[in-house]
């Protein structure tokens, strides 16, 4: 970004304002509209792909926290030509917030954004609106064209209008709605603290064929009421690549009588809080199973190992069944007989079945025989778990020790494998299991 682009920048951002002044409609140019109508809430879940419109309660196991927000909104919205023509990319820094730069984990589980839209909105019959959000790391401003996409996020059926229109006919009276939009991940993201972009394509068009037909909300890049700076590594311009993937044309709608610096567009990113994994031994109240199961903590996203050692007369010629069972928690479950022997056994494991995993053992005793390695999606973290093997071979059916845990998005801390360290008072690490283990036979 040199003085002259700069400089030509400036000048396009205040000829801009002066058109709107002399009340003349937008043209197929980056501009600005004001908008002071209150916005409607709308949220989907990419998930499963279900929209709430309005105020919405969500069930989260973990917490999460906000990495990067900048939605204190200017009372302006932007355009710029549609069809995925343009791409606006706003330089920022994340990690200022509570998870700061060299923590273990940044992963990536919520967005909200704030747009309007003259596309009808799907209720009314129409396609909805649509745009691509971009996410990169590394990004400054002036590029060049940034090419470490850490998420790329198409999307298409938005709330929108009663009926579509267009940008022009908005100002011209028309319609428009606006919306606080928060999207849920369906997976977990790894985004990196440090020096990122987040952009806007414009993808949808109105009646007009050429300016887009859903745009985003501008929010000042200091607070619109107070002095900057944020912190947030933020400045007032905005990098414009048409096509996108091009050279940065680098932007500024000025400072108005109007308010403070808004040339961004509203972003919040919200990440899962740092979760320490855990996991500890459980044997029931009489502690009557003979047979361990061990295993690693589960972090996510990760690998998860898992082993039986044989303890007990399972001999068998060449190798014999081992399941292994992953639900919701631990409890003092019921016992039963370990058939032909008579010898007693329990249940420590109950709720949902999360998995079931076959694997088999061998004759020798107090020898591990792991399972497969086992792949464990991003997304999880902060759900309760409870593992227990069922033993074959030699006449005897009967269950191992079980293993009750927390998913974690980290693991500092070493947790022991438990090989008969099996607690009658399961603990993890001083704090009660809680829910997680239920009393009673």
């Amino acid at each position: 970004m040199n003085a002259r682009s700069l400089l030509s920048s400036s000048l396009l951002g205040l000829a801009t304002l002066a058109v709107l002044v002399a009340g003349a409609a937008p043209t197929d140019a980056q501009t600005y509209v004001r908008y002071n109508r209150p916005l409607r809430s709308a949220r989907v879940d990419l998930a499963t792909g279900v929209v709430t419109r309005g105020p919405a309660v969500t069930s989260r196991v973990a917490p999460t926290i906000a990495d990067f927000t900048n939605i204190d909104l200017g009372g302006f919205v932007g355009f710029d030509t549609g069809g995925g023509a343009c791409e606006w990319i706003d330089a920022a820094t994340k990690g200022t917030g509570a998870n700061q730069p060299g923590n273990p984990t940044d992963l990536m589980s919520e967005i909200v954004f704030a747009y309007c839209s003259v596309i009808a909105d799907p209720a009314s019959g129409g396609p909805g609106g649509s745009v691509q959000l971009g996410f990169y790391e590394g990004y400054q401003v002036g590029g060049p064209t940034p090419t470490t996409a850490v998420a790329l996020l198409n999307l298409t059926g938005l709330p929108g209008n009663t009926a579509t229109s267009s940008v022009s006919a908005w100002w011209a009276g028309g319609g428009a709605r606006c919306y606080f939009f928060t999207l849920d991940l369906a997976d977990l993201v790894s985004f990196a603290d440090g020096p990122i972009g987040y952009s806007w394509r414009f993808t949808d068009v109105g009646t007009t064929g050429v300016l887009a037909g859903t745009f985003p909300f501008l929010s000042c890049v200091q607070s619109c009421s107070l002095a900057g700076p944020d912190g947030q590594g933020m400045i007032d311009y905005i990098d414009k690549y048409c096509p996108p993937g091009g050279v940065a044309n680098t932007f500024t709608f000025g400072t108005t009588g109007h308010g403070g610096y808004f040339t961004s567009f509203s972003m919040d990113i919200r990440e899962v809080a740092d979760i320490e994994a855990v996991v500890t031994s459980w044997n029931g109240v009489a502690a009557v199973n003979a047979d361990c199961l061990r295993s690693s903590t589960i972090v996510s996203p990760g690998i998860w190992d898992v082993a039986v050692e044989i303890r007990d007369a399972h001999q068998a010629a060449g190798s014999a069944p081992v399941i292994l069972k992953v639900r919701a928690d631990c409890f003092n479950g019921p016992r039963t007989n370990a058939l032909p022997g008579g010898r007693s056994t329990q249940i420590l494991v109950g709720g949902p079945l999360y998995a079931s995993i076959a694997g088999t053992h061998g004759p020798e005793s107090a020898t591990p025989y792991p399972f497969a390695p086992i792949p464990v999606p991003s997304g999880l973290v902060g759900y309760p778990w409870a593992a227990q093997a069922t033993v074959l071979g030699g006449g005897f059916v009967d269950f191992t020790t079980a293993r009750c845990g927390v998913i974690g998005s980290m693991d500092l801390v070493g947790d022991v494998e438990g090989c008969h360290r099996a607690s009658r008072s399961p603990r993890l690490r001083g704090v009660a299991l809680g829910a997680l283990v239920r009393s009673g036979e």
